[in-house]
């Protein structure tokens, strides 16, 4: 009598396994522990204590990528780390209403099942840390390149403007003759972008000398002249510590900023659901005669030489 094998074969086997892990109660305990660990540790990284060494440093790289932390200052925009810590939720309820059933049973009979996809949740999150770590370490070891300020220089022209600043003071391209400008675009309701390009021209500010600094200037660009009025221009210039005559963030007739904007082509577009704008990130080295020497990006070798490429400019003599 010819008989058939009924064992399955191990990718058979695997498929099986994986289709009652998907469809019991294991994934969405699994995917709802790893979310609280996940939660758990935005915690950790956003109110940790200041540390030295290895921690200290992947500590303060983290805050300053994920929450606008200011080294200096010691002040972070706490409206991130709320974002960190809230995203997860949606998700984790999706999972709960989905697989309430299998979950509920789970809990009241094999509750010591939770305990291995709790560890393989566990050791998911401890993964991710310490490949982020281990990425941090290895971004700070790498050789920074040299400024390349011949072949990057430039003499563009700067597009004329006269807009009003913060304090509502008029400002126009003509004031800064003779002084090493700074331009970039942001605007105040911004969560992505704008508070790390932010971040980074406090930092340059703070690592310049008194002379180097009184010898230059900022301006910002509204990448939303419609909406940013002066008190919410004033109030981010308060957060990240700058203000006039050192930092103009500047606004006005919504048609005249555009046409800067555009003329520096500054690529923009709003997400008509959210509001947000999806933007180039910028900087404009103007040199003592108002002309375009130097456009960096927020890459993080460009960003680099936006220290020196101020320092070549401000060591340069007005014709």
């Amino acid at each position: 009598m010819n008989t058939c094998s009924t064992s399955l074969t191990p990718t058979g086997r695997l498929v099986a396994r994986m289709t009652g892990f998907l469809s019991g109660a294991s994934f969405p305990a699994f995917a709802l522990c790893t979310l609280v660990f996940y939660q758990f540790f935005i915690t950790v990284m956003a109110f940790a204590p200041p540390a030295h060494g290895v921690w200290g440093d992947f500590l303060e790289d983290f805050r300053m990528r994920c929450f606008t932390y200011d080294p200096k200052g010691g002040w972070m925009q706490l409206s991130s780390v709320w974002v960190m810590l809230a995203e997860p939720l949606p998700l984790q309820a999706i999972l709960f209403f989905i697989w309430r059933t299998p979950l509920q049973e789970l809990w009241q009979t094999r509750r010591r099942a939770l305990a291995p996809l709790a560890g393989a949740a566990l050791a998911l999150v401890g993964a991710i840390a310490l490949s982020l770590l281990g990425l941090g370490r290895t971004q700070a070891k790498q050789t920074e390149l040299p400024f390349p300020a011949d072949r990057l220089r430039s003499e563009l022209p700067m597009p004329s403007f006269s807009l009003i600043n913060q304090d509502g003071q008029p400002v126009a391209l003509s004031d800064f003759k003779g002084r090493v400008v700074l331009v970039t675009a942001v605007y105040s309701t911004c969560t992505t972008t704008c508070p790390m390009m932010l971040t980074k021209i406090r930092t340059v500010l703070d690592q310049l000398s008194p002379a180097e600094r009184s010898d230059m200037a900022v301006v910002a660009f509204s990448l939303n002249p419609e909406a940013d009025t002066g008190e919410l221009r004033s109030i981010t210039s308060k957060i990240y510590g700058m203000k006039a005559p050192q930092f103009h963030f500047v606004n006005g007739v919504p048609a005249d900023v555009n046409a800067v904007l555009d003329k520096l082509n500054v690529a923009r577009s709003r997400d008509e659901k959210s509001g947000q704008i999806q933007h180039s990130n910028l900087f404009f080295l103007l040199d003592r005669e108002g002309r375009i020497a130097y456009r960096l990006s927020m890459s993080q070798t460009e960003q680099s030489w936006l220290i020196s490429a101020l320092r070549v400019l401000l060591t340069e003599k007005s014709l």
